[in-house]
């Protein structure tokens, strides 16, 4: 990938997580967590971990893959 589409991935993945962060708290303050039941807050609270487990496995995985795959390339390849 080229740094101005590095950049511009990173710009809008830091966009999105702040507007989700944004609703999300918003959200939170509009809701009375006493009123819900432990049962689903645990559950919510599991789900939200696990999906940040899983994207930081991928993005650890994908970037050793990167890596392997720039040893297996000869460096002639690299150069236009």
């Amino acid at each position: 990938m080229k740094n101005s589409q590095i950049i511009g991935l990173t710009l809008l993945i830091v966009g999105v997580i702040l507007i989700y962060a944004y609703s999300a708290i918003h959200a939170l303050q509009s809701i009375d967590i006493a009123s819900i039941p432990l049962a689903i807050l645990i559950g919510a609270i599991a789900i939200i971990v696990g999906i940040i487990a899983l994207l930081v496995s991928i993005f650890f995985e994908q970037t050793s893959d990167m890596k392997k795959r720039k040893e297996e390339i000869p460096e002639e390849d690299f150069k236009p």
